[in-house]
Parts: C-alpha cells; structure tokens; sequence
C-alpha cells in the first residue's frame, strides 16, 4: 500500500504565497484608491510606486502558475472565513488543506510589502 507523498517545503510556501498575493493586490488597490482621493499635492509618485509593487505581484503570480503547472499543483478553492483563510489543493494528485489566520496573512503581507518598497520595518 502506498501512502500520499508528502509535499516538500517548497511547495507549501508556493501554495501559500499564492493564496496570499491576491489580497496583496487587493491592499495595494485599496491604499491607491485612497492616495487618488486624498488631498496631497503631488499622489503621482506614491501611487506610481503601489501600481510598480502590483505589477510585480503579478508577474510573480504568473511565475507561481508556471511553477504550478510544472509541480502538479492546483488550488481547488480558497475561501474566507471570519477567522481564517482556508485553501485546499491538490499536489500531485493528492488533496491537501491549509489554514492561514488573518493575522498571519496581515503579517506575511506587511512584510511582503515593506520588502517590495524596500522598508526596514526593524527601526
């Protein structure tokens, strides 16, 4: 009898950051919306920088569909809850499911972000 392979790290940190990049674009979205209704006087620069750290979200989204494809790995569904972001995926022919709380999901995106516009959130 075989039992499921188990996924290596590897692949649970890619089912992860792609479960978690679109509420990063999502937050990236909100905080452009709102530099475009703020009363600064030149929003142009900030917002340009969000709108380059989308793009790169989703450049890195089509990596993650290429190196999906390449793995055998597919999210079946990824559903909010109040507590917790709940995602369920096949690797390589086995069904899997991840659980990630809101904070972490805050967390992981706050750093995220602070990474892409190259903020040391250590000061």
């Amino acid at each position: 009898m075989h039992s499921s392979p188990l996924q290596t790290e590897e692949e649970l940190l890619l089912v992860k950051e792609a479960a978690i990049l679109p509420y990063m674009f999502d937050v990236l979205e909100r905080d452009i919306a709102m530099l475009r209704q703020a009363a600064l006087k030149l929003p142009e620069p900030y917002i340009a920088r969000l709108q380059a750290a989308q793009n790169r979200v989703l450049e890195r989204q089509l990596q993650l569909k290429q190196l999906f494809r390449q793995g055998d790995i597919r999210i079946i569904e990824a559903r909010r809850t109040e507590f917790s972001l709940q995602v369920e995926y096949k690797c390589r022919g086995y069904t899997h499911r991840m659980e990630l709380l809101w904070e972490i999901v805050r967390a992981d995106i706050e750093i995220r972000l602070a990474d892409e516009l190259h903020i040391d959130l250590n000061r």
